[in-house]
């Protein structure tokens, strides 16, 4: 294992990431029927997650473990496969608060 992914504070924020997309993923299928509240204690999960993950991004990013690189290479390309082209993740993260923001404000709480 690489000293990036040796690192407890990573190792830990990765768990962290994992069980927010396991509650996440839970509920996902049931989001339409939700009520105005529960969509808004969703969306800030949502919005704990991918904080959590812009943080992971960024310590990916100033990494220079290999290991690091090639989740950052993985990442990268998976953001291309779902449709984000070459833009950079930061601006992806950056879009994504803004949109859920937006989904917040619709929602009466």
């Amino acid at each position: 294992m690489s000293k990036f992914f040796e690192s407890e504070t990573v190792r830990n924020e990765m768990q962290e990431i994992t069980e927010l997309q396991k509650e996440l993923y839970k509920v996902i299928a049931q989001f339409p029927q939700m009520s105005d509240e529960a969509k808004w204690y969703h969306i800030e999960t949502v919005k704990e997650l991918l904080e959590k993950q812009q943080i992971m991004w960024t310590r990916v990013s100033l990494s220079d473990d290999p290991a690091a690189k090639v989740m950052k290479k993985n990442l990268e390309k998976g953001s291309k496969e779902l449709g984000f082209g070459d833009a950079d993740l930061g601006t992806v993260f950056k879009n994504m608060k803004i949109t859920l923001n937006a989904m917040q404000s619709n929602l009466k709480h």
